[in-house]
């Protein structure tokens, strides 16, 4: 009989290490990091079963944060800021459960205060 005959252990073994991989790649914590041609980021964060989860970094061409926020099994959570290519920030948000609840803040270009809006369960309360 030859190491891999029909009633052979090996592809028994190869096929429980096969399948322990994919449990480990396809569920749990990993790095999501893409990169532009010119090497640099894109953006960075995590997932968690399958889902964004924890701090995620968007960045222009040119390096810059374009964006910043936080998930929680996908769903935003918490303060979430955009930037212009300058790296100044133009707007400051508050999420819980995907939704606005909180302040939303713009700036221009400059930096200079342009509005604020209250927002409760995704909706606008008071400017």
């Amino acid at each position: 009989m030859g190491i891999f005959s029909y009633n052979s252990k090996h592809k028994f073994i190869i096929g429980i290490l096969i399948m322990g991989y994919s449990a480990y790649h396809f569920s749990g914590k990993r790095l999501s990091n893409s990169y532009y041609e010119t090497g640099k980021p894109l953006q960075s964060g995590n997932f968690k079963e399958g889902k964004n989860h924890g701090l995620w970094i968007w960045y222009y061409p040119n390096g810059q944060k374009k964006m910043e926020g936080s998930f929680d099994m996908g769903e935003r959570e918490g303060k979430w800021l955009t930037y212009n290519q300058k790296g100044i920030k133009i707007s400051e948000s508050y999420y819980k459960d995907d939704q606005l609840n909180g302040n939303f803040t713009k700036w221009d270009n400059s930096g200079n205060f342009l509005s604020s809006t209250l927002y409760i369960n995704d909706k606008p309360v008071a400017k």
